[in-house]
């Protein structure tokens, strides 16, 4: 689910804990080590985020925010502030040459480290181990 939350207000912040769960407490994110990852270049996107994305004429980037139950990966686009949410158990995420791919039908984005950077492979490593914990899957 794709929200503008630009202006926020209880209603989208409400369906926003529906969708991914709260936001972690400061001493989680303490013991987490960081929920959040360095920005990250949009090579690629599905029709609904390429529509939102191509108003603007710059380099699109994106960051990826853990909570609760999912993921938020939030984007801007002429000066409004969007985000995807994507619960663990739609997630689907591929690492491939440099190239990170999180898939949740219908929508897809692919995205790289800028500047010639590297991912934070302890943060995908992290993302895995908390969608393992939240669907009752085995480790990876």
């Amino acid at each position: 689910m794709i929200i503008n939350v630009t202006y926020p207000d209880k209603k989208t912040d409400l369906a926003i804990k529906k969708i991914v769960g709260r936001s972690f407490t400061f001493m989680e994110r303490i013991r987490l080590k960081g929920i959040g990852c360095a920005k990250l270049q949009i090579v690629e996107a599905s029709a609904e985020i390429a529509q939102i994305i191509s108003a603007n004429s710059d380099t699109a980037y994106c960051n990826i925010e853990l909570r609760a139950k999912g993921l938020v990966v939030g984007f801007n686009s002429t000066g409004r502030i969007y985000c995807w949410c994507i619960p663990y158990y739609r997630l689907s995420i591929y690492y491939n040459s440099g190239q990170l791919s999180l898939f949740a039908s219908p929508n897809q984005i692919k995205a790289k480290a800028p500047f010639y950077g590297t991912l934070d492979k302890k943060f995908l490593r992290k993302v895995l181990r908390l969608k393992a914990e939240s669907t009752g899957q085995l480790p990876y």
